[in-house]
């Protein structure tokens, strides 16, 4: 059980919390245009002007976009696929909420869930502290603390490691090492949305080498990880509005990112994705070119904020000839601790079956659900 003090610490934040668990994967409010070229030196503030993502090169000075920026939001985002050293799966996700407080000054809130495939039993920890602390060196490494857990940015790109393993009875350290180059969102990594602009890419493949504590035991563990980097000055609306997030890992070695998005009256807006070969090419994904057809087939309610959630999907992408089916683990992986129940989200480890091209296909994926949870009631209102 969480310490009190932690709990305590977590409610001092809880309207910034609240903002950044609506703005997990803003891109699901993408608005359909045509990306334009990117401009050499353009500045992302205050224009709508889009300027190029950069990483660390080895060179001195040079600009690295894996690091933190001045701006409304931003998170830094893992979710994987761990094994033990005797075979037992886990699953987990791992992130850091940056957002600007009242004051002008960031805060932060780091939350981990870990999902024990054996058991079912999924686990949730959070962190939080006021201020952007740490030692953030221009070139590297980022060091950042969030009360006693440690994330870290190494100067090499795409190298990423955190310490999320403090606790006796459940925690997570990770070093990370990206094996596929970064894969830009909409083509140059810059999405225009309904309340803003955002920066956003990932890299789809990490490798994982570190230790997992669950029940007061410690094991060993590799795997393989997605991670997501956004951040720009927009706001993401709640519950109707919201999002169905898929990082789909296929057992090729292909990776594919599918987002639908819900507008302001809860009715999809748009479906779109980014799909990496088993080469590293990248293609950028619109459901009216690329026939992208995404269908819930169940649901799953929470007994502990009562929001109803999809639960099992069938994704067909007609330009690369996928059928798949993709089902989750575990039903009740929803996200809760440290924020108020509108502000949960469900995140969760599932698995993937089906064909490409009239092949069997199967692997992993992590799939994110924002917006299903009602807003709590506004006291004067209920008299």
């Amino acid at each position: 059980m969480m310490p009190d003090r932690r709990r305590l610490r977590v409610s001092v934040f809880i309207r910034m919390a609240l903002t950044i668990a609506f703005a997990v994967l803003a891109a699901g409010c993408i608005t359909s245009v045509e990306p334009r070229s990117v401009p050499s030196g353009a500045s992302p503030d205050p224009t709508a002007t889009p300027a190029p993502i950069q990483f660390a090169t080895g060179t001195p000075g040079t600009p690295n976009d894996e690091f933190a920026h001045d701006a409304r939001l931003e998170w830094w985002y893992y979710s994987g696929h761990l094994d033990s050293e005797s075979g037992r799966e886990f699953g987990f996700h791992f992130v850091v909420f940056k957002a600007l407080g009242g004051t002008g000054e960031p805060n932060l809130v780091a939350q981990l869930g870990l999902l024990d495939v054996e058991t079912g039993e999924h686990l949730e920890l959070y962190r939080a502290r006021a201020g952007f602390t740490g030692d953030v060196d221009e070139d590297g490494p980022m060091t950042v603390d969030i009360d006693d857990w440690t994330y870290t940015v190494f100067a090499t790109a795409g190298s990423h490691g955190f310490n999320a393993a403090n606790d006796t009875e459940a925690g997570l350290s990770l070093q990370l090492e990206s094996t596929t180059p970064a894969m830009l969102h909409n083509k140059i990594g810059w999405l225009p949305t309904e309340t803003g602009a955002t920066y956003y890419y990932s890299r789809p493949r990490q490798s994982a080498v570190g230790e997992l504590t669950l029940g007061g035991e410690t094991l060993k563990v590799t795997g393989t990880v997605w991670f997501d980097h956004q951040w720009g000055d927009f706001f993401v609306l709640g519950k109707p509005a919201g999002w169905q997030w898929f990082a789909l890992h296929l057992d090729d070695g292909a990776s594919l990112m599918i987002t639908e998005s819900r507008g302001i009256d809860g009715e999809v807006a748009e479906t779109y994705g980014t799909y990496m070969s088993p080469s590293g090419e990248v293609r950028s994904l619109r459901q009216e070119a690329e026939g992208i057809r995404l269908a819930s087939e169940g649901e799953w309610t929470s007994p502990v904020t009562g929001a109803t959630y999809p639960s099992g999907w069938a994704l067909e992408i007609d330009s690369l000839g996928l059928d798949l089916t993709i089902v989750p683990v575990v039903s009740d992986q929803e996200v809760t601790l440290g924020l108020p129940a509108s502000s949960a989200y469900w995140e969760g480890k599932a698995s993937i079956g089906g064909s490409q091209n009239g092949e069997p296909v199967s692997g992993n994926a992590y799939v994110e659900l924002s917006g299903y949870a009602d807003p709590d009631p506004v006291p004067w209102l209920q008299r």
